[in-house]
């Protein structure tokens, strides 16, 4: 674990120690990027299909075109939204295998266990609602789609936006606030409280991967085997779900074993948590991605609302 205590920048555009008021309109472009590209890829996008192709079915598509709208539109525009930005890019280190199965072994059970919350907290809020992200997932059943729309597109655009994108620009104000503020709005994204809790641990696991290595494929690579663990593989071979057990506890014994070794640098610049929050864009992005999360919940409370929506 040694490759993962290193960290410099390498390249940066942010010359001197940035203001509170650069840090808001910062934090606030960013923010506003994701909330357009929440409400396009949620609304929009599936009212045009709709409109377009009235026999496309949405629900049965929805992971594949939630992926598609995150890479074909969410990406390009928080690449426009940003484009002004200081950016600080990691310095590149290199992962042994050993390191990289340690880190997916980790990143797995920091999903199961921000899983296990969401669950717990669904449960006290609806209880004996319906898991529509459970759904949804198994209703779409296996196929070439299935792979695609779990295996390969969320991996990759997520990570192009959410940590390269979002910690590149957020990096210039310190480890932790890029480290939460990416691991915070990716929860948030997914709208719905079934999700949130885990994507909000393993955005910062992936983001602190990115932070040490400044090499994106590595959390490409280790976000594409987690969905793989939890989203196709339980439906190819239900049995392996014992392994998958083995592979959780083993993320959090090394995480034990390895705590000593996070370093995450106190580099912050001072007043950044308040900049993070206290921007006009970051407010809209909370208030959306809580109405859509409230939507959500209704929904899973009361399923037969969905028949209204299709």
């Amino acid at each position: 674990m040694e490759e993962l205590e290193r960290t410099d920048c390498v390249e940066t555009t942010a010359a001197a120690t940035p203001t509170k008021a650069q840090m808001r309109r910062a934090f606030s472009r960013m923010a506003l990027g994701l909330c357009i590209g929440l409400l396009v890829s949620q609304f929009v996008i599936p009212n045009v299909i709709a409109a377009l192709l009235p026999a496309f079915d949405i629900q049965t598509h929805s992971f594949l075109l939630g992926g598609l709208s995150t890479g074909l539109f969410t990406l390009p525009m928080m690449l426009l939204v940003t484009t002004s930005l200081p950016i600080c890019r990691p310095e590149r280190h290199s992962l042994s295998f050993g390191a990289f199965w340690v880190l997916l072994c980790v990143s797995y059970a920091g999903m199961i266990a921000g899983n296990l919350v969401g669950i717990g907290v669904n449960s006290l809020l609806s209880p004996g609602s319906l898991n529509l992200i459970e759904s949804l997932a198994t209703a779409s059943g296996i196929s070439v789609e299935t792979f695609v729309a779990f295996v390969v597109l969320p991996p990759v655009f997520e990570e192009l936006v959410f940590r390269k994108v979002l910690v590149d620009r957020a990096l210039p104000y310190g480890e932790w606030p890029a480290i939460v503020f990416s691991g915070l709005v990716f929860g948030l994204f997914h709208g719905n409280l079934t999700q949130f809790f885990y994507a909000v641990l393993l955005g910062m696991i992936l983001a602190y991967v990115y932070v040490r290595t400044g090499n994106i494929l590595y959390p490409i690579a280790i976000h594409a085997c987690i969905n793989f663990l939890g989203g196709i593989l339980p439906q190819l071979f239900p049995a392996a779900s014992v392994v998958l057990l083995l592979a959780a506890l083993a993320g959090l014994v090394f995480l034990i074993v390895f705590w000593n070794r996070i370093h995450v640098a106190r580099n912050a610049v001072p007043g950044v948590g308040g900049a993070m929050f206290g921007n006009g864009g970051m407010i809209v992005y909370l208030c959306v991605c809580g109405l859509l999360m409230a939507l959500v919940a209704l929904v899973m409370s009361y399923p037969e609302l969905l028949s209204g929506l299709t």
